[in-house]
């Protein structure tokens, strides 16, 4: 009974249990170190996957186009310049883009960039001009031989061949001359000139009223040298004048354009001594009184 009654002892096969964990022990032969060398290495050494785009052709293609219609716009942006011409016989009024009034006087040219206008207003001119420019950034007037710079006045320019001359109505006018850089700075009722030797001279207690007599159809003259003079009739009535190289007398008076270029011609011609022609219909020849 004593037997019986004595709690079993589990079977235990002694070495058994011992061996099966060693077989089913990793064995380590490396340690960390060692193995994080070689991944790193491998790392290294292991051609990196391509990246795949995920753009497709077509698309592509419409970015290029895009892009290169934005280059193309800016280049027309900065490239597109208006002009307006005005042949010999005819005066003009035009207004810019912020509304400044520009009157032309006849064979005169100007040009400005509409599409940049906000950005710069600047304007190209050949020939006379009178302007009214309203107030603003910073207004310029680029002609063959200076610059004239104002933010809200009005002057009038008269740039032909050598001769640039600026005369400040109202406000105040900054004139540069570009061979030299010199500048003057203009009131009212004073004109800056170019001289033959490239400076610029500043003369006060002009007659305004003459320099844009022209607005109101005058021609109106003062010790100008009679050779211009006939170029100017020439310039506003259309016409072809041929003059003597020895001219070089000096004229002052005024007359209306309304006058016919035969009776403008006359009076200018009266006082010299000198004759016309009248060689074409729109040809004219002046001759010394023989």
């Amino acid at each position: 009974m004593k037997e019986e009654n004595k709690r079993k002892e589990p079977h235990h096969f002694p070495g058994e249990t011992e061996v099966m964990i060693a077989k089913s022990r990793i064995k380590w032969d490396k340690d960390k170190e060692q193995v994080w060398m070689e991944l790193e290495k491998r790392m290294e050494t292991e051609p990196v996957a391509e990246t795949i785009s995920l753009i497709r052709p077509w698309l592509r293609v419409a970015i290029a186009a895009g892009i290169a219609l934005l280059v193309g716009f800016a280049a027309f942006t900065g490239f597109y310049a208006k002009t307006i011409d005005i042949p010999a016989g005819q005066h003009s009024e035009i207004y810019l883009p912020d509304n400044s009034k520009v009157s032309l006087n006849a064979q005169s040219a100007i040009s400005y960039k509409p599409l940049l206008w906000r950005f710069s207003r600047t304007v190209k001119l050949e020939g006379e001009a009178f302007f009214d420019v309203i107030k603003g950034k910073q207004f310029e007037v680029i002609s063959g031989k200076g610059k004239t710079i104002v933010l809200g006045t009005t002057f009038n320019i008269y740039s032909r061949n050598s001769d640039y001359q600026v005369t400040c109505i109202t406000g105040k006018v900054k004139v540069v001359e570009f061979s030299g850089n010199h500048e003057v700075t203009l009131s009212p009722g004073e004109q800056a000139a170019l001289k033959n030797d490239g400076t610029l001279t500043m003369e006060p207690g002009i007659d305004t009223d003459r320099i844009i007599s022209w607005l109101n159809n005058k021609l109106s003259f003062t010790s100008v040298p009679l050779r211009k003079v006939f170029e100017e009739i020439g310039r506003q009535y259309g016409v072809i004048i041929s003059v003597p190289e020895d001219l070089d007398n000096t004229y002052t008076g005024t007359f209306i354009k309304e006058s016919s270029v035969e009776n403008v011609l006359n009076l200018v011609c009266r006082p010299f001594n000198l004759n016309f022609t009248r060689k074409a219909d729109n040809e004219y020849i002046i001759t010394g009184n023989n």
